[in-house]
């Protein structure tokens, strides 16, 4: 509670800190988690909207709960991590925190392309922190603080690290939409973008949050199958396998339940953990008559559950192109398919 009031009065003074200072960080030398030398505006920063998190590697307070949340902001935001939008993590002991440090670190919240971990010489990160109203002292005085800066417009926004929420909605809303292709646009005027909940309770956009720039994999299912969904999910689970580290970045997997009256997040969570799903997987529910909508738009709908469809829906999203394949097909040739969406279309 304590720590939480102090966050509160910090976040109220450090706009004014902010605002008195240049909106261009200064490109100094840092060095990220794989030993490799950037300069931090330039190569991290110039034309992207980013997050900026404060931390030490042996720290035992609470720089692990807000790299766990930058990291489910990574998820939500993997179609743009990397492109328009970043997160940066910088050690404010870096006379401690090496490149090796870093990268043990980071492994613990399974980053990926667009989130940087970053040490220094120490003048120049005292530079880097102090132009941010963040002056280099004792690390255990630091806040949970996560500060969000659009470069091309300028300007910062302080967040609350203990809220993954804020911290998405702060940078989706600074970095404004994504560019879309006509392809993009037309799929999501086509499937309405219905709210849909995970097996974890997570509420999602079928279109912003899970499909926008990806490419997608659809399966239909329920929890109560006794015929192919077990076989089913077990194949798929394979695809997920070969998939790799592209599962929740460029790819995601979409279970969709046919029976949304039975099929709670509670249910799905017991269904999906039986096959070892991991991030990137999601089984789905929501209202029945949307369900029953958008299943009719993607040719899975079924008045009776049991007799639903066990074939598998494939796109790319930007590009428009859509193919049909079976569930139960080769993992290897399901996955060798997926994959092949990402090669433009050839006319």
């Amino acid at each position: 509670m304590i720590r939480r009031l102090l966050l509160a009065a910090l976040l109220l003074t450090l706009p004014m800190l902010a605002r008195a200072a240049d909106d261009t960080l200064p490109d100094v030398t840092v060095i990220d988690q794989t030993g490799q030398s950037r300069h931090f505006y330039s190569d991290l920063v110039k034309g992207r909207t980013v997050a900026i998190d404060f931390f030490y590697t042996t720290c035992t307070s609470f720089c692990r709960p807000l790299s766990a949340n930058l990291a489910e902001v990574q998820q939500r935001l993997s179609a743009r991590m990397g492109k328009d939008v970043a997160l940066i993590s910088i050690s404010i002991d870096p006379t401690t925190d090496t490149p090796a440090k870093l990268k043990d670190f980071a492994a613990n919240f399974d980053q990926g392309p667009g989130w940087t971990f970053v040490t220094g010489a120490r003048s120049d990160i005292a530079k880097l922190l102090d132009r941010m109203g963040q002056p280099l002292g004792n690390p255990e005085d630091h806040m949970p603080l996560v500060l969000v800066h659009n470069d091309p417009a300028g300007g910062w926004t302080h967040i609350d690290g203990y809220d993954p929420d804020e911290i998405a909605q702060a940078l989706t809303k600074a970095a404004g939409p994504p560019a879309r292709t006509a392809a993009a646009t037309a799929a999501r005027t086509y499937m309405t973008n219905p709210l849909l909940v995970s097996q974890d309770g997570q509420k999602l956009r079928l279109f912003d949050d899970l499909m926008d720039g990806r490419i997608v994999l659809i399966n239909f299912m329920l929890t109560g199958c006794q015929d192919v969904c077990p076989p089913e999910t077990t194949n798929l689970a394979r695809v997920q396998d070969l998939l790799g580290d592209r599962l929740g970045r460029s790819v995601v997997m979409l279970s969709l339940t046919v029976d949304p009256f039975h099929d709670d997040p509670a249910a799905l969570k017991k269904f999906s953990s039986a096959f070892g799903v991991r991030k990137g997987w999601y089984f789905l529910t929501g209202d029945p008559d949307e369900m029953a909508v958008l299943e009719r738009k993607l040719g899975g709908y079924t008045s009776d559950p049991t007799d639903h469809s066990s074939g598998l829906i494939a796109g790319n999203v930007a590009t428009g192109t859509w193919i049909k394949l079976l569930a139960l097909d080769d993992p290897a040739t399901i996955t060798r398919q997926v994959l092949a969406l990402a090669d433009p279309p050839t006319h």
